[in-house]
């Protein structure tokens, strides 16, 4: 009998679905262009602090339950891809949406992953992480 559990999609579903409605009212709202390209490089700039402020051992005790060097290095690794790629779209705001910030999150944590012993669960978690805090800095009124 075998009681390893599968990580549940359902919550990452829903989770990305918010997201997806939120950016969908965000971008489909009645301001002018000027005024939608400062709001995005806004919610830009502070989804970068938000990511950035993260408490190393706290984020990565969240994630896979125990500080090791493995998990640290893997969660820096991740943070760091993801917030070069957020300072690369930060130039072409225009091509910025939940569908491309999901993708920067996918990229950034399997070039962290490379070289690492962590289980997909582990793996699903950080991407929520990283998910999370999108959501909250989009979920703001602009």
């Amino acid at each position: 009998m075998n009681n390893h559990k599968k990580p549940s999609r359902f919550g990452l579903g829903v989770l990305i679905g918010t997201v997806l409605g939120g950016l969908a009212a965000f971008f489909l709202s009645p301001n002018s262009g000027k005024d939608n390209r400062e709001a995005v490089l806004k919610k830009i700039t502070e989804l970068k602090k938000q990511i950035e402020k993260m408490e190393l051992d706290e984020k990565v005790k969240e994630v896979w339950g125990e500080v090791t060097e493995d998990a640290k290095k893997t969660f820096t690794r991740a943070k760091k891809n993801l917030l070069k790629k957020l300072d690369e779209i930060a130039d072409k705001w225009e091509d910025f949406d939940s569908a491309k910030y999901m993708k920067m999150v996918e990229n950034s944590v399997e070039e962290a992953k490379e070289g690492t012993k962590d289980t997909a669960e582990k793996l699903m978690k950080l991407k929520e992480l990283f998910v999370r805090d999108f959501h909250k800095v989009f979920s703001d009124k602009a």
